[in-house]
């Protein structure tokens, strides 16, 4: 039987716990059956019948509101954190989730350590921590030294929940369970890299955290740099945690610091009218920019990645582009062959193609593209789980392949830490229409930088 376990959420009244954390771990418990009971920890006056009842509403679950609990503390004076010890008292595995600011993080870091709620070295008592974490590369250093303080690496647990798509953990397999691809996978071979993560929607309501963020810090400084890093590492010695992340770090090393020179910025059109923004903000709601990797496998090789909000549609898909054949002579005249594409798709319709060139039918030789796909919605009847229910059961079952470690967290800070400093003392973004695909520079970019164009699937032939 599945060992029972208490999940500590800090700031369980908020839109996260609410929007994410309690929705996954409801349909999490009612599949896998394990015993959780969830405790509420924060600054709200509330009673647990209050809480109860947020819980049965956003869970779905009567099972997790019937035991769930609410402790009010105050993050900064640790002598409120005796409550929450005496609810935990005798659970075998505690999970502390901190679904708060990072700015709250040393509060109840100390909290938890002087109440004696975090053990070092005991691995039923995990703690969870949330993105962003940090906004530059000492403010993450500095973090990363607080969580050090109070748990081992072991127990830390930092979200990134776009590495438990399953797409994105499917990279892997693809990569080095297949003999058709390794061969091919590096400079000789590949031509070009190109990562998209677009949003068709604006801000919403978030502008009071996205106006001080910004698109590099709130995706490409984690997710984007993420995925990169597992698209170009090399193979691990095993897939077990420890040798992923050793992998990873490596690529990591490998990026050179981001070029404000080989970067555009946009903001989309009525960015600056949207509830909350400053009227005279300069922050950018896109971004794309040449990424460069120093090593053996990618030297030379062009790698553009971009990301954006109110984009023409939402969709998250790696393109690696294949260096193309020769011409073919055809009955005495010369004609081009189909750019081989491998495309990843993460987000929405999770599968993989590979569009190739093939012969159109009929008498007369004529190539066209082909696309052969592997589409996720075939390989199961069940929706594939949520990214969040795949980071809740990995916590509770204490695996760590799918997080990164800290010092992923701050190879990262560095490689964009250069453009972010750029970038917000000189210049203004580019206006772009809301249902574009940014702004032109971006188009220009790619093709000054590769004499290419960006490419999307369902846009190009052979790839839907």
């Amino acid at each position: 039987m599945a060992e029972a376990v208490d999940l500590v959420v800090f700031g369980a009244s908020g839109d996260l716990t609410r929007r994410k954390i309690l929705p996954s771990l409801g349909r999490v418990v009612s599949r896998e059956g394990q015993p959780v009971r969830v405790i509420g920890a924060g600054r709200t006056h509330q009673s647990t019948a209050d809480f109860r009842a947020m819980v049965k509403e956003t869970s779905q679950s009567e099972r997790l509101s019937a035991s769930a609990e609410w402790v009010q503390l105050d993050y900064s004076d640790p002598a409120t954190f005796t409550r929450l010890k005496d609810d935990v008292t005798g659970a075998r595995t505690v999970i502390f989730y901190l679904a708060t600011p990072p700015e709250t993080f040393g509060d109840i870091l100390a909290g938890l350590t002087l109440s004696g709620l975090a053990t070092k070295a005991d691995a039923t008592r995990r703690i969870v921590v949330e993105k962003p974490l940090g906004h530059n590369l000492p403010s993450a250093h500095r973090i990363n030294a607080q969580l050090a303080e109070a748990f081992d690496e072991e127990q830390i647990f930092r979200i990134d929940h776009y590495l438990a798509k399953d797409t994105v953990q499917n990279v892997m397999a693809l990569r080095f369970s297949n003999s058709l691809f390794e061969p091919v996978w590096n400079r000789t071979l590949i031509e070009t890299i190109l990562i998209t993560v677009a949003e068709d929607e604006g801000i919403g309501k978030r502008a009071g955290y996205y106006d001080q963020t910004g698109a590099v810090r709130d995706i490409i400084q984690n997710h984007v740099l993420q995925l990169l890093a597992l698209i170009t590492m090399e193979p691990p010695t095993t897939f077990d945690a420890d040798y992923v992340r050793r992998a990873k770090r490596a690529a990591l090393r490998a990026m050179l610091p981001l070029d404000p020179g080989m970067a555009v910025r946009g903001q989309y059109e009525g960015y600056l009218d949207e509830d909350g923004v400053a009227p005279d903000s300069r922050r950018e709601t896109f971004a794309a920019m040449r990424v460069s990797i120093d090593n053996w496998r990618w030297d030379g090789v062009p790698i553009f990645v971009r990301t954006g909000k109110a984009l023409r549609r939402r969709v998250t898909e790696v393109v690696i582009k294949l260096r193309d054949a020769p011409m073919l002579r055809i009955a005495g005249r010369r004609q081009r062959g189909i750019a081989t594409l491998i495309v990843i798709r993460i987000q929405p319709d999770e599968g993989i193609t590979i569009r190739i060139g093939a012969k159109r039918p009929g008498t007369r030789f004529e190539m066209v593209p082909a696309g052969m796909r592997l589409d996720y919605a075939h390989l199961t009847k069940a929706a594939l789980p949520d990214a969040y229910e795949n980071v809740l059961s990995e916590v509770l079952a204490g695996g760590n392949t799918a997080f990164p470690g800290a010092e992923e967290i701050e190879l990262a800070w560095e490689i964009v830490d250069p453009l972010v400093r750029a970038w917000e003392s000189e210049g203004h973004p580019e206006s772009y229409p809301r249902g574009s695909w940014g702004p032109h520079a971006a188009d220009d970019l790619v093709a000054t930088g590769a004499g290419g164009r960006w490419i999307v699937s369902g846009d190009e032939p052979g790839t839907s």
